[in-house]
């Protein structure tokens, strides 16, 4: 599945997370951002960031491809 992040294709998508989280929901977090991680983790993450700053675009992990248009007023329910 290809995606692209808006358009924003070079956008680094990083979620840090805390507390409780089911496996399910940071399953389908993973699915979305480029990193989804604990904040425990976060020094790992930092040197992520690093390396995309200094133009390591395998960092990238997903382009997302998605559209939000206006709803059609006239069909609303």
């Amino acid at each position: 599945m290809q995606r692209r992040k808006g358009r924003n294709k070079k956008l680094l998508g990083i979620v840090v997370v805390e507390g409780a989280w089911t496996r399910e929901t940071l399953r389908v977090m993973a699915n979305v951002f480029d990193y989804v991680t604990p904040l425990t983790r976060v020094s790992q993450v930092a040197e992520v960031i690093r390396a995309y700053l200094d133009g390591d675009e395998t960092k990238l992990k997903w382009l997302i491809n998605f559209n939000i248009e206006e709803a059609n007023r006239n069909n609303a329910t």
